[in-house]
């Protein structure tokens, strides 16, 4: 075992950890100034944490937190098998391609959410502030570091040095007017045949 893949593992615990704590962070959050106050929406990636909007609005949360847990199940358990059974270093690969699907998803759906409410008529035209919250940033860290450590989990091999090979190599050097004879292999051997 390497420590390439070692620290591989520990980086795919590290994925899965930053992971499961963007979940239950602010995914979104939409403020509204309203007659003297301000009115208040903040989703999770779980659920909806505040909603001082009511039906005016109709939010929801991304509800992305099972699918991002999962991913990070599958990595961990991955890393921890790999010890015993080297083929179960592809499951941090799994893991690491549902997080970065999953991340791309969050990022969409906020994204989208946004443009949504710049473009929707109220009834009485309010000025929107939208910002993406910290889990969606911890969440697109967690998946570029999962994809990372995936690929050092797998200890792929390093390429090879020019002319290194595996077996023989043999060398015939040409420029030594004096070796003619010497045939490519080696050097010739006279038998005499025996006399009996």
């Amino acid at each position: 075992m390497t420590t390439r893949r070692v620290f591989g593992a520990v980086l795919v615990f590290v994925s899965a950890g930053l992971a499961v704590a963007a979940t239950f962070l602010s995914a979104y959050a939409v403020q509204v100034p309203f007659r003297g106050r301000t009115l208040w929406f903040e989703s999770t990636l779980w659920s909806v944490e505040q909603d001082d909007l009511g039906p005016v609005l109709a939010l929801e949360p991304l509800e992305l937190g099972t699918a991002v847990v999962g991913a990070a199940v599958v990595m961990s358990l991955s890393a921890v098998v790999a010890f015993r059974v080297p083929a179960a270093r592809v499951g941090s690969l799994l893991g690491a391609g549902v997080l970065a699907g999953v991340a791309w998803s969050a990022v969409s759906g906020v994204q989208t959410t946004v443009r949504r409410l710049q473009e929707s008529d109220l009834p009485v035209p309010v000025p929107f502030q939208v910002g993406q919250g910290p889990g969606i940033t911890l969440l697109v860290v967690a998946a570029g570091v999962g994809v990372v450590s995936a690929v050092l989990h797998q200890e792929l091999p390093r390429p090879q040095e020019a002319g290194a090979r595996d077996g023989v190599v043999i060398h015939q050097i040409d420029d030594e007017p004096d070796d003619a004879d010497t045939p490519p292999y080696g050097f010739p051997v006279v038998v005499e045949p025996k006399n009996g």
